[in-house]
């Protein structure tokens, strides 16, 4: 799924799962130079045992528009406009 965040369409691996706003969400942040498949194991985990999962690609990676954050602070930003959106 994708979710808009500062104007840009972000994607979220949901562990093949819909997203359901009575149940706990997790949200998985992959590393540099990565995406959302490195936690393709504990994506279906959770979202098998009762979790919304959101194993976002960062803004500029992957499947995500944007532009990739320069530093670690830009990057909590963008986590934080995520979880408001």
């Amino acid at each position: 799924m994708h979710i808009q965040v500062n104007g840009a369409a972000i994607y979220c691996y949901t562990g093949g799962k819909a997203f359901d706003a009575a149940k706990p969400t997790v949200v998985f942040i992959h590393g540099v130079l990565n995406d959302h498949s490195v936690w393709a194991l504990q994506s279906r985990y959770m979202a098998n045992h009762g979790w919304n999962v959101l194993a976002i690609d960062l803004p500029g990676h992957c499947r995500s528009g944007g532009d990739a954050p320069a530093t670690v602070e830009q990057g909590a930003d963008f986590i934080g406009a995520l979880l408001d959106a």
